[in-house]
C-alpha cells in the first residue's frame, strides 16, 4: 500500500493520459476492444486513486488527501460526462465499434 501511495501523483497523471486516449477512441472512432480496455484502465486507476485518498486521510496527510480527493472527484466527473451522459453512443462504441 505504501508503494501505491508513494506513486500517488503518477497515478493522477496516468489517469489523465488514459482518459484522454479513451475520450479520443470513444468519440473519434476505434475498435470496441480498445474502448473496453481503456474503460477498464480508467476504472482501475480510479480505484487506485480512491485507495490513495483513503491512505492519505488515514495517515493524517490532510493537505495531500484533500488534493487527491479533488483529483478523484474530477476524474469521476469526467468519466460520468464521457460515459454516462452519452450512454447510447457509449453502448454502440463498446459493442460494435466504429471501424
Amino acid at each position: 500500500m505504501r508503494l501505491i501511495y508513494k506513486a500517488k501523483w503518477m497515478f493522477v497523471i496516468m489517469f489523465a493520459i488514459v482518459f484522454a486516449a479513451s475520450f479520443v477512441v470513444l468519440f473519434v472512432g476505434g475498435a470496441a476492444e480498445v474502448n473496453r480496455c481503456l474503460l477498464a484502465a480508467n476504472v482501475l486507476l480510479t480505484i487506485v486513486q480512491s485507495a490513495n485518498v483513503f491512505f492519505a486521510l488515514r495517515n493524517r496527510h490532510e493537505d495531500v488527501g484533500v488534493a487527491l480527493l479533488v483529483c478523484l472527484l474530477v476524474s469521476i466527473g469526467l468519466m460520468w460526462v464521457a460515459y454516462i451522459w452519452s450512454w447510447n453512443y457509449t453502448v454502440k462504441a463498446m459493442t460494435i465499434g466504429f471501424e
